[in-house]
This record gives C-alpha cells, sequence and structure tokens, in this order.
C-alpha cells in the first residue's frame, strides 16, 4: 500500500481500534493486509496505548495510517477511525481478532449483487487457543437467510437465535454512520450493540455470509476490557441499553419487532446474572421488565435466588461436568482461563464478544 492509496477515495476502510493490544495488533493488521480484495486502506486508531503497540503500527509504514489519541474509550477510538476514513464502506476490525482472506471480497461482491443494502455482516468463529466454532450455526443462518445474500429483519431473526452481529464482521456505508450518529460515548458495555440496532431500526435488511469469515481470540485477554465484562455480567448496562432502545424503538416505529428481540436480549442476561449469583440484579431484571417476561420466568427468578450462592455453585458444577464430556459445542470464554467452579474473580465466564 502506498502513501497514494492511502489519500485517494478507496472502496473500504478498515478501523482498528487498539489499546495495549501489543501482543495481537500484528495478527489483525496481517489479516487485512492478505485480503484477496485490494481497494482498501487501513486505518489504526490507538487510543492511548502504553506498550509497544504503537512502534508494531508504525513499523508497517504507508500500508497503515496511524493516529494515537489520548487514551478516550473504545467509542472514541471508533469514531476517530470512522472520521478518518476516506472509504464509501467503512469495516470494523478489533485488534486482537483477524478477517480470513477472502472476507471483504465475499462482502463487497454481496453488496454488488444487491445494491439496496447499506451493511453487511458475517458469521464468525470463535477460538480459545484449542478449539473453534461457529458463533451461529451454518444451517440456522442458512435458514435466516432462506436462500437469499440477505436477512430481512435482524431483529426478528434475532430474537429466535438465529442471527448475531460480531463487530470484526461488520461493513457499514460511511454515510449511515454519520446518519445514525457515532458510538455512543461513555458507553462501556455494548457500544457496537447500540450501534448496531440504532442501523437497524433504518435498514432493517443486512446482507450476511453464513461461513465464518473473521476469527475472534477469545484467548487474548485486555485487563481493562475484562474487568468491565466482569462487570456486565450483572446486567446493569443491558438493562440502561434496553431502556433506551425501548423508547428508540417506539419513536422509530418498531416496537413490534424490537421487543421480542429485547425480550430474549434480557433473558440471556438474566441467567448470566443468576449463574454468577448477582440476585440483586437478577430480581431487578425480571422487575423492570415485566412485560418482556413470562410468571414462569418471574417466578423462576425469585426461587432460584432465595439462595443465589447454592445456586450460582450448581450451577457452575453442571456448566463444569457438560464441559469436561464435551457437550459444551460453542466456544466461549467460560473455561479459557481457569477451570475453577469456585467462584474465583480469575474465571471469565459466560460473556461473549
Amino acid at each position: 500500500m502506498t502513501q497514494e492509496r492511502t489519500t485517494r477515495p478507496v472502496m473500504v476502510s478498515a478501523t482498528i481500534p487498539v489499546y495495549n493490544a501489543g501482543e495481537a495488533i500484528c495478527r489483525a493488521i496481517d489479516s487485512v493486509l492478505a485480503q484477496t480484495f485490494a481497494d482498501y486502506e487501513i486505518v489504526v486508531v490507538d487510543d492511548g496505548s502504553t506498550d509497544n503497540t504503537a512502534e508494531l503500527v508504525k513499523e508497517y509504514g504507508e500500508k497503515v495510517k496511524y493516529i494515537y489519541q489520548e487514551n478516550a474509550g473504545e467509542s472514541v477510538a471508533r469514531n476517530t477511525g470512522v472520521a478518518a476514513a476516506k472509504g464509501k464502506w467503512v469495516a470494523f476490525l478489533d485488534a486482537d481478532d483477524e478477517w480470513l482472506p477472502d472476507k471483504l471480497k465475499r462482502q463487497m461482491e454481496l453488496l454488488a449483487r444487491n445494491p439496496q443494502l447499506r451493511w453487511c455482516a458475517t458469521n464468525f468463529a470463535q477460538t480459545d487457543g484449542t478449539r473453534s466454532s461457529p458463533r451461529i450455526g451454518v444451517e440456522s443462518l442458512k435458514k435466516a437467510l432462506s436462500g437469499r445474500d440477505y436477512i430481512e429483519n435482524f431483529f426478528l431473526e434475532a430474537a429466535k437465535g438465529r442471527c448475531h452481529i460480531g463487530a470484526p464482521t461488520v461493513i457499514v456505508d460511511r454515510n449511515v454512520l454519520r446518519e445514525v450518529g457515532g458510538f455512543e460515548l461513555g458507553r462501556t458495555s455494548g457500544p457496537d450493540q447500540d450501534m448496531w440496532w440504532r442501523i437497524a431500526y433504518r435498514y432493517p435488511k443486512i446482507g450476511f455470509i453464513a461461513k465464518p469469515m473473521a476469527v475472534v481470540h477469545l484467548d487474548v485477554e485486555n485487563p481493562l476490557v475484562a474487568e468491565r465484562r466482569q462487570f456486565a455480567k450483572r446486567g446493569v448496562s443491558a438493562r440502561q441499553l434496553i431502556t433506551k432502545h425501548l423508547r428508540l424503538a417506539e419513536e422509530g416505529g418498531c416496537s413490534d419487532v424490537f421487543r421480542p428481540y429485547a425480550s430474549t436480549f434480557l433473558k440471556q442476561r438474566l441467567v448470566m446474572a443468576i449463574y454468577h449469583g448477582f440476585k440483586a440484579d437478577a430480581r431487578e431484571t425480571v422487575g423492570q421488565f415485566r412485560e418482556l417476561f413470562g410468571w414462569r420466568w418471574r417466578c423462576g427468578t425469585y426461587l432460584l435466588t432465595v439462595f443465589p450462592g447454592v445456586t450460582s455453585a450448581v450451577l457452575r458444577t453442571l456448566a463444569y461436568i457438560r464441559y469436561l464430556l464435551g457437550f459444551e459445542k460453542l466456544v466461549t470464554r467460560r473455561w479459557s482461563y481457569s477451570t475453577q467452579i469456585d467462584g474465583s474473580a480469575h474465571e471469565q465466564s459466560s460473556a461473549l464478544k
């Protein structure tokens, strides 16, 4: 890539926010450079790293547009990358993940076949360093696609568990990002989801490739992100996010498709809170959103949280046995760092990227 390539208009801008990811950033950049689609630029936004990230990125020279900013958080870094992008399309990649070689090529071919689409995503694989699995079953996604290149309505299929958007797979028309506004500042949990939902209200159709086209590495951990992920298990951020979007969906006339998805989303977070023994948070979730939970869910939550420590210990033990027996097919962070089942703070559990 030459300097001319990074300054002239390009088709796709690959934006990579990074913070202290020296151990992984080269893998991410190399995966973009290995793309079979050639009309792109790479924009790396360094959010105040204190490790060797800057030195590693600068070694790529003119192949990468490097931007440094004082530490301001993921949302600011993503917005900086979007603002600096010169491509008609903006693609997102996290610093510790990677793209497969045909990822951009296949997505751009899909978008060329369907000029009405304004964004596109793919399935992705999750790996813990030893095992890997698709985030969504390929056959399940094919059912959602029904022979098309796109999903008719993201929320309706996501409510059925047949669609999930991962940031490292998304390509969005740059004008759409400007239209819906930037990534929400100050949101430390779920800024990507917040953005995808805002786009889906206006553009419910999303191009989708059922085959995994990116790899999310669960065995690379940033301490700051780990701390935020641990807090997210309580469900506070999820409740705030759903409260905001129930309002936005109603204002946009999308309540009928968003509410079933909101129910699915909250149930997943509720199970997580119960699993970790967060009694108050679990009860607050079902109490605040009574209309999204049936009576069975509400009664079950109160019964399971009478003795939250006991419930958590039992669920952890059963989950560990299931893992040892090989019944857990989806690779998650649950056992990436520790196989302890005693509630240790070192266990990175349940929250998926």
